[in-house]
Parts: C-alpha cells; sequence; structure tokens
C-alpha cells in the first residue's frame, strides 16, 4: 500500500519541459539511484480523503478515515452558507523544520487505541531536505506537537521525496496501527505507530511518491497494502509478501483508489497515471479497464477523487489533469461523463459530497485564480463560486479537503492557495474564515484535517514549505 510516479517514456528528453508542465516552485533537479529524475511535486496531485467514498468496503473505508481523521456527513456546515467570516483562526502548535523551503508531503492521522487525548494522536510528518546531509526524517508526533520518535533516511538518499505521504492504519494485524510511508530507500515501510519499531518492510524498483493505502482488496476480510513507485511499479502485498504486481510504464502523481466502482459487489483498484491514463483493476490484478484523458504531457493526471456523483450505482473517479481539466469517468466503464476546464491551470479537484444538503453531491475544484468552485457532480455544471482567497499569481494549487472544525456534526470545506492562504468556506461558497501564517508561506500540498487534541472539533494542519507543520483551530 503505497505508491510512486512519474513514467520512463514521458521524462525521457523532456527534462526541460518539467517546470513548464509542473509549474516547479524550485529548480534544483536531482536524480534517483535509477538515473530516474526527482522532480517537484507537480501543481496538482493525489486523491484526498474525505471525498465521499460510500461504496467502500468497510474496512477500505475504516482505513481512509484513519488516514484522514475525517467523517463524511451529508452536507457543509453553516447550514448552507451566509455565515460570514464567523470563525476564527489560531495556531495551537508548530512542528518540524527542514533545510529545503519545496517540502510537498502532507502528513498522516491516526489514534492509538486504548488512549485518550493528545497522547492517543499520532501525526506522521514527512520532511525532506538537502542531499547528501542529515535532515531527511519521518517525524511522529503527538497531538499536541510533541515529538514521539523519528525515522531518519540516510544523507545518500536525503532528496526532496525522502519520505512521502504516510498512513496510519493497521496492516499487520496486532489491533495496533503502523505508521506506513514510502521513501528513497527504495521501500516501502511500516512502523509501529506508539514506539517506531520496524514492523514490515516490501522493496520498490525506486523511490515512492504517494500516502500508502490499506484495505480488503481480495474480499476476504483480510487487509493488503497497495503501493507504487517512480517506475510505474504497482504493488499490492500482505505482511507475508507481494500477493501481484503490474508494471504500469508512467508515473504515478495521485494516490491510488480503492473501492467497488462500478458496483457489482467487489472491490477494484484504480490508478490514474502521469501520462494521462486512467487504469481500473479487479481486487485480483486482471486490467478491467483503461481509459486516456488526452495524448500530451498535460494531461498527467495529478489529482483525483472518487465518489458516487450521479444517479447510477457506479462510483466516479474524478481527476485533474497537469492542463487544469477536471474529467469525471464512470467507474464501472471508464467512459467520461463530462469534462470542466474552467478552473485555469493549475487546478486541483478536492472532495465531492452534498455540501448544501440538496440531495445532490457537489465536486469541489480549486482554480488558478484562488477560487473554489462547486460543480453539479451530474453534469459538471458550476453551481457556484467562491470569492478569491488570495490575490497572488499561483504557481501551485493544493487540492481541498472536508473537515469538521466548528464541531456540529457537518464539515465545512477547507481549502488551500499555493502561497499559503488557507480557507474555510460554507456549503454555499461563503467564507466563513481564512489563516496565513505571514512570512514564508509556500504551501504545496493540501492541509490534513483530523481532530487531534480529542476536544470534538477537527483541526487543520497546514504543512508548509519549509517543513514546519501548523495545527491550527477554527473557533
Amino acid at each position: 500500500m503505497v505508491t510512486g510516479r512519474r513514467a520512463k517514456s514521458f521524462w525521457s528528453d523532456r527534462r526541460n519541459r518539467f517546470a513548464q508542465v509542473f509549474d516547479c516552485p524550485f529548480s534544483v533537479h536531482t536524480r534517483s539511484d535509477s538515473g530516474l529524475p526527482v522532480p517537484c511535486r507537480p501543481t496538482g496531485m493525489r486523491l484526498r480523503p474525505g471525498s465521499g467514498l460510500d461504496a467502500l468496503s468497510t474496512l477500505a473505508l475504516a482505513a481512509l478515515l484513519v488516514l484522514a481523521g475525517c467523517t463524511l456527513p451529508a452536507g457543509l456546515g453553516g447550514d448552507g452558507g451566509g455565515d460570514g467570516d464567523d470563525l476564527e483562526a489560531s495556531v495551537d502548535w508548530v512542528a518540524g523544520d527542514s533545510e529545503i523551503l519545496g517540502n510537498h508531503h502532507s502528513p498522516g492521522v491516526g489514534r492509538l487505541p486504548g488512549t485518550e487525548g493528545l497522547d492517543g494522536t499520532v501525526v506522521a510528518h514527512p520532511l525532506g531536505g538537502r542531499g547528501d546531509r542529515e535532515g531527511c526524517r519521518l517525524l511522529a508526533l503527538n497531538g499536541g506537537g510533541g515529538e514521539r520518535w523519528a525515522a531518519p533516511v540516510p544523507p545518500e538518499h536525503c532528496t526532496i521525496h525522502a519520505v512521502a505521504d504516510p498512513a496510519v492504519a493497521d496492516f499487520v494485524g496486532d489491533a495496533t496501527p503502523e505508521v506506513i510511508v514510502s521513501t528513497t530507500e527504495s521501500e516501502t515501510v511500516a512502523y509501529d505507530a506508539r514506539t517506531g519499531e520496524r514492523r514490515f518492510a516490501v522493496s520498490l524498483t525506486d523511490y515512492g511518491y504517494t500516502r500508502p493505502v490499506v484495505a480488503d482488496l481480495a474480499g476476504d476480510a483480510a487487509p493488503e497494502l497497495v503501493t507504487q513507485d517512480a517506475r510505474g511499479e504497482l504493488f499490492v502485498v500482505r505482511p507475508d509478501g507481494v500477493v501481484w504486481r503490474r508494471s504500469l510504464d508512467a508515473y504515478t502523481f495521485v494516490d491510488p483508489v480503492v473501492a467497488d466502482v462500478d458496483a457489482d459487489g467487489r472491490t477494484e483498484l484504480v490508478v490514474g497515471l502521469g501520462d494521462g491514463r486512467v487504469v481500473a483493476f479487479a481486487g485480483g490484478g486482471t486490467r478491467e479497464w483503461t481509459r486516456s484523458l488526452g495524448t500530451g504531457t498535460g494531461d498527467a493526471v495529478v489529482w483525483a477523487t472518487a465518489a458516487d456523483v450521479d444517479d447510477d450505482p457506479a462510483v466516479e473517479f474524478i481527476a485533474t489533469t497537469a492542463e487544469g481539466a477536471t474529467v469525471a469517468l464512470d467507474g464501472a466503464t471508464g467512459e467520461t461523463e463530462w469534462r470542466f476546464a474552467d478552473a485555469g491551470s493549475p487546478a486541483a479537484v478536492g472532495p465531492a459530497l452534498d455540501g448544501d444538503d440538496d440531495g445532490a453531491v457537489e465536486v469541489y475544484v480549486t482554480g488558478a485564480n484562488a477560487r473554489v468552485r462547486a460543480l453539479n457532480g451530474s453534469t459538471g455544471a458550476v453551481e457556484w463560486t467562491s470569492d478569491r482567497l488570495s490575490g497572488a499569481s499561483l504557481r501551485s494549487v493544493p487540492s481541498a479537503v472536508a473537515a469538521d472544525v466548528d464541531g456540529d456534526g457537518g464539515p465545512e470545506l477547507v481549502a488551500a492557495t499555493g502561497d499559503g492562504t488557507v480557507g474555510v468556506l460554507a456549503g454555499d461558497g461563503t467564507v466563513r474564515a481564512t489563516f496565513d501564517r505571514g512570512g514564508d508561506r509556500a504551501l504545496y500540498t493540501p492541509p490534513v484535517a483530523a481532530d487531534v487534541d480529542d476536544d470534538g472539533r477537527e483541526e487543520v494542519l497546514v504543512p508548509y514549505g519549509d517543513g514546519r507543520l501548523h495545527a491550527v483551530s477554527f473557533d
């Protein structure tokens, strides 16, 4: 359960185009031990948790909720909006640091069974660094930002991608969660969430890039781990070994989706690729369908989410490309249901849920002009467009997430901009609050919502480019 990215053919003779296609916020391009380029994070990426996967198996859904630390009530907070700036942001704590300003991997969050309060929370914060130096590490924190343990990456493997997005889930099967992460040591590792003890590892062919997924893919009530690496190798493993493996021949920027996407009662695995393809596999590894979102480098799938957004039983796979197009694919056939390309580039698809309690699912897209758009899940038509969250010219746009920041049982929409502004939106797009730490505030990856202090409200964890993780409350 983990992932990777990039396609070997995609990168051949294209290094000079990388900064244009993926809008790198920094200019240094290093290489992994395999000779593949180690690029910065693209302008968008990854499946975000909290996307309304009501067709997930019970185990898969539980794993995703642990990763996101969130629930999926019917609609966004604010009773459909109109509340204005009725929330105030405050920083609870700050943890982590880095020698570089381009950190762009989000934390993972989970809870320890039988432990209440701050000590029951595990926040796994990935930190990259400069080559051949110390400082790259996976930093495990409690709910108050205090350090639990750290897993360093050796200097010879220290890069901006040294530690990918971690997951917190019970994969080994001892009722205690592990922190599971891919690194530039070409492996996916599971650490005991409480102690940091190394519990499991699977070798990759190169570094991994995305967040692992733990879910019952085989349908036998035992969890599998899904992971990919930078060579495009897809692995499905159990604690006793590899179940199946496939070569995708393309880099992968987005987390895989594990869900019953075709509504046949069995779980599938869907991956979006750097060459614009989307591929669905049956639980046993048989390829069910492949669709291409285009033919150019700008069609790389860089953000994705999944939810049943219309009247048919299938779960839709909804992806945003590097050019800023958001495309909804039918989970049963892979056919395109709608395409939206008016958000500009970069853009990022966020959660899909019924945010305004009208009985229909909306799909939320953050655009290059720092506005969030709510799209009708069935048609892709725009229902509303928010005010601008920032007046800056944005080179990166993270995806939005759902979060119950006010503790009323219904989620708000939390959107971020590449210049570091975080906004809380009601169901009609009204901006209820904003947060901006000031100073150097570049933000390349989405925030994560979780009730880290066990107070009934979800905090927003904001991972800035300098490695400093801010836990922000909105009251």
